[in-house]
């Protein structure tokens, strides 16, 4: 008995040491982890802003495929809900809310994960040339229980890696936003090249039959002097008002040639460009556009210049026209 009594005695001890220091340990704990996006300020904020985008990214909601999700409040912003209702013990029940965003600059999120307590979900967006670093911090209060301060010395390890892959996920998820609507859109360079072109105004009305007629006159000199295009051809839309189009219509040759009049023969200088690939019908082309310059708008793009289209699909070789590519560029600027 005496011996049972010391072994009591010591482990008693031993817990009122280990209740002590967990009293004197910090009652909150925060763990962050930083990474660079390849993306703009404005698109990340938006998937973060978002929370129907969470369950593409936030790795406790996407654990358990057969979660149950509730959305409340509005889309995005303020106000915005999430909760989810699993059976995984590693998931359990939970939500989270954003309370707080200024601008694109910085998001603040409540999680509330029932008996195991809230915390506080602290983003930051700090443009880097063309990425953005984005911090992830949670921050939790653990309250007087001397055990719950004692785990808290191992947060680091128990919840940095969730942080770490909710970022990867997140970096995977801003890279599929480059497709939008359905259309690939490339940030992509364009080669210098040498166009012999005409330009030429026209109507809503005309333009088809202007851009045709201008082709047959560089076709024809082009024949006349036994040279090839060596690229597909191209329409720079220089400019749209009154309901009347300026536009260049050209083909790229090897070399600058000394060219009659109402025709040009110019280097094109090197440019960056946002690029989308329509496929069908060029009736239906105008949702290309519109998807471009919301790609354009949503990555914080500057639009540098005229935009044009190129052909890819030679309609006298390809009777359907649901079957036509035509690529749209916008050249952009360098930040």
């Amino acid at each position: 008995m005496k011996i049972f009594r010391r072994i009591l005695l010591i482990i008693l001890c031993i817990a009122l040491v280990v209740i002590s220091i967990g009293f004197i340990l910090p009652r909150t704990i925060h763990v962050e982890r930083t990474m660079s996006l390849n993306a703009s300020k404005k698109t990340v904020f938006n998937q973060v802003n978002t929370l129907e985008n969470w369950v593409r990214w936030f790795p406790l909601v996407k654990m358990d495929t057969a979660v149950q999700l509730v959305f409340s409040g509005p889309v995005a912003g303020v106000g915005a809900k999430l909760k989810w209702l699993s059976s995984d013990k590693n998931v359990g029940n939970g939500s989270v809310s954003i309370i707080s965003g200024f601008s694109s600059d910085s998001l603040e999120v409540v999680f509330d994960f029932a008996e195991k307590g809230k915390s506080t979900g602290r983003f930051r967006f700090i443009k880097e040339n063309q990425n953005t670093n984005v911090s992830f911090r949670i921050e939790s209060d653990l309250g007087m229980n001397p055990l719950s301060r004692w785990f808290g010395l191992f947060s680091d390890r128990l919840i940095g890696p969730d942080i770490e892959q909710g970022l990867f996920n997140l970096n995977h998820l801003v890279q599929e936003t480059k497709t939008m609507y359905g259309f690939e859109i490339t940030d992509c360079e364009v080669p210098s090249r040498i166009l012999i072109s005409a330009r030429d105004t026209a109507s809503n009305e005309t333009v088809t039959l202007k851009i045709s007629q201008m082709y047959k006159k560089i076709s024809t000199f082009l024949k006349s002097r036994n040279i090839s295009p060596i690229g597909n051809p191209i329409v720079v839309f220089h400019n749209y008002a009154n309901r009347i189009f300026d536009i260049e219509a050209g083909l790229p040759v090897p070399a600058i040639i000394l060219v009659p009049e109402g025709l040009i023969c110019s280097e094109k200088a090197s440019q960056r460009t946002a690029m989308i690939k329509h496929v069908g019908s060029y009736n239906m082309i105008s949702t290309a556009y519109d998807a471009l310059q919301i790609f354009i708008s949503n990555n914080e793009l500057e639009v540098n210049g005229p935009g044009w289209e190129e052909y890819i699909t030679n309609p006298t070789i390809e009777a359907d026209s649901n079957k036509r590519q035509t690529y749209i560029y916008y050249p952009i600027k360098y930040f």
